[in-house]
């Protein structure tokens, strides 16, 4: 009896063994793919300075980093797929990154990036595209960035904006719309924006960073100024103390990226 309890212990350590052997390949693998990965991209500051900003995928921890010279942003709502890079004249880079959504929900967010006095900008950080099926409906919306000018003063962002759903069961909801915002750029926070309005109130701040194994990652925070926002469609965007927020409902906000 002694020997077959031995046995199977033996077995079930080998089985573990093996298992570990497998997780730590697969760390391995992800973090070559990281660094097969990570990008560096030469753009001129808006301040006239020649900067290099380096792009990293984390695949093992899901986070999309962005650092130039000591100023690092940190994306924590981040799929494992490699970001579309495409740099817009000499002052941008666009950055287009999957995030992870439900059953049968496609997701995924665009950023743009800027250097200002030694610091990274996110000039805008919003929902690129959102896709689903499911219970007979069909729904999608999808976004896409056009940048014109070539100095502070005369940045302009054009957004393009298509929004749909289409109805098996039930046609009269269905839609179709589509729409062209327009932003300015602000010359002092490098942002784009479509308005800017005071908030102060204290709201429910959702953060990626924050997020544990029980889904309790929601926290307070009173929130006082004067903040560009901005609009597309039925989305509106804040970017507060250079981040982005995604205002849920009127008492909450769901951050985009984290500066370190």
């Amino acid at each position: 009896m002694l020997k077959w309890i031995n046995l199977v212990a033996f077995f079930i350590l080998i089985m573990f063994r093996n298992v570990a052997i497998a997780q730590d390949q697969l760390k391995i693998a992800e973090d070559e793919d990281s660094k097969r990965d990570t990008k560096v991209y030469n753009i001129t500051s808006l301040d006239g300075k020649r900067e290099q900003i380096h792009i990293m995928p984390d695949y093992p921890n899901h986070i999309l980093r962005i650092s130039c010279l000591k100023d690092t942003i940190s994306i924590y709502d981040y799929w494992d797929v490699p970001p579309e890079i495409s740099v817009l004249n000499k002052n941008f880079i666009e950055v287009k990154y999957e995030v992870r959504g439900g059953s049968d929900v496609g997701l995924g967010n665009v950023f743009l990036l800027c250097t200002d006095r030694k610091k990274i900008y996110e000039a805008i950080h919003v929902l690129r595209y959102m896709t689903g099926e499911g219970g007979g409906t069909d729904e999608g919306y999808h976004i896409k960035l056009r940048l014109i000018g070539n100095k502070k003063s005369n940045y302009k962002l054009y957004v393009h904006i298509h929004d749909y759903s289409h109805s098996k069961y039930d046609p009269q909801s269905n839609y179709n719309y589509n729409n062209l915002s327009i932003l300015n750029f602000d010359k002092v926070r490098d942002v784009f924006y479509s308005t800017k309005e005071y908030l102060y109130d204290t709201f429910t701040i959702y953060d990626p960073k924050k997020l544990d194994d029980t889904n309790n990652w929601g926290f307070k925070q009173k929130i006082r100024g004067n903040f560009p926002v901005i609009i597309l469609g039925k989305d509106s965007y804040y970017s507060i103390n250079n981040s982005w927020y995604e205002m849920s409902d009127k008492m909450s906000l769901s951050k985009y990226s984290t500066h370190n």
